[in-house]
């Protein structure tokens, strides 16, 4: 049997009701008390509702995510897998993100919701043929699959832009729900939204899951590769800040750096510590940091190390993966200079009315030209 019919093979079955489903359950029990004429026509009915609920997910998300060797949403090439293949990460053209603002609250792990509500979702067959089909995904895909794209330049996902994306243009970064490493703790949910952290601010967001990934992001970003941006951020503090995101993928992982939280305060600057996000990858579809909201980001690897420029209305307008490439560190540096003279710019109309600044007077907005 080719691939392609066990694609067909594989999408069929997770689009087939199955015969304990209580949407199905449900409709059978409603047919067998009526009339012939009406149990075709429900029966058509609930087909109809079926289909329809099956066209609002894409097939691709079915088994193979990725036909067209891009990503699904971003749209970034990816490597095909094939060996011998040679592959060279594409420049960044498209914006990265979600088109909606924001909100504190989303994307995170811990279920609000009423016993009604969660079993009003349960017996929703839209919501069971999504389920299914992302499970199935999980289920096909590649133990080692990312760990085999490191073959490719460390991993790279791609370059980063030339310029900053136009702010009419670009998307949101997702809120990301995490413990910090604050002392005062993170509220009685034990965790905190980074949106309230990113609204008003310029934040230049390291993410990175292992040792190697931090590796990646510090070519960008440590004083070591880059020490004319930490003079940027010194001198232009608190409007520019920097934010670190944590990520790992199982409770192994999480509890050992919960465990290293020490290790992480000795390493880090005090100022840091509650911008300093740990969050779990989650396997569930609707809670956390799913697989569409990291495509939509451009996180298509998480043994990469990525870095994103936000703006104050939570936007991304740059950003990079993997290692540092020769002219990326420059232009990071270029996009946080031209993005303060932006954000100077928009501040000052809002200020006039008012006799004076909107922005404290300690930030010193500072103009850096390739």
């Amino acid at each position: 049997m080719s691939q392609k019919d066990l694609l067909v093979l594989f999408v069929t079955l997770a689009r087939r009701p199955h015969s304990r489903c209580v949407s199905r359950s449900i409709g059978t029990t409603f047919v067998r008390s009526v009339s012939s004429q009406e149990r075709t026509q429900s029966k058509i009915i609930l087909e109809q509702k079926a289909r329809e609920s099956a066209k609002k997910i894409p097939l691709h998300l079915g088994v193979d995510r990725n036909p067209e060797n891009r990503s699904a949403i971003s749209r970034i090439p990816i490597p095909r897998g094939v060996k011998g293949e040679d592959f060279t990460p594409a420049v960044l053209s498209r914006p990265l993100g979600q088109p909606n603002p924001p909100r504190p609250g989303q994307n995170s792990p811990i279920d609000k919701r009423s016993l009604s509500e969660r079993m009003a979702e349960f017996e929703d067959y839209g919501n069971a043929l999504q389920r299914r089909q992302v499970y199935l995904r999980t289920y096909l895909r590649p133990y080692f699959q990312e760990w085999k794209r490191l073959e490719h330049h460390k991993g790279k996902s791609f370059q980063s832009n030339p310029r900053l994306f136009r702010r009419d243009k670009a998307l949101y970064f997702p809120n990301i729900w995490g413990q910090t490493l604050s002392e005062s703790g993170d509220g009685p949910d034990g965790g905190r939204d980074t949106t309230p952290a990113l609204k008003g601010k310029i934040s230049i967001i390291g993410m990175q899951a292992n040792e190697w990934a931090q590796e990646q992001v510090d070519t960008f970003l440590s004083a070591k590769d880059n020490p004319e941006l930490q003079e940027i951020v010194s001198r232009n503090s608190p409007l520019v800040q920097r934010v670190d995101i944590n990520m790992t993928k199982d409770w192994m992982a999480s509890l050992l750096v919960k465990l290293s939280r020490s290790r992480l305060r000795k390493k880090i600057p005090k100022e840091r510590w509650d911008r300093y996000f740990m969050i779990k990858l989650p396997r569930d579809i609707r809670r956390g940091l799913s697989d569409e909201t990291r495509d939509a980001m451009g996180l298509l690897n998480s043994a990469v190390g990525y870095v994103y420029l936000v703006d104050s209305s939570c936007k991304i307008r740059w950003a990079g993966s993997g290692h540092a490439w020769d002219g990326e560190v420059a232009g990071l540096n270029a996009a946080v200079g031209r993005l303060i003279e932006e954000e100077k710019a928009l501040a000052l109309p809002k200020a006039t009315p008012l006799g004076g600044p909107s922005i404290p007077a300690s930030a010193n907005y500072t103009t850096i030209r390739p």
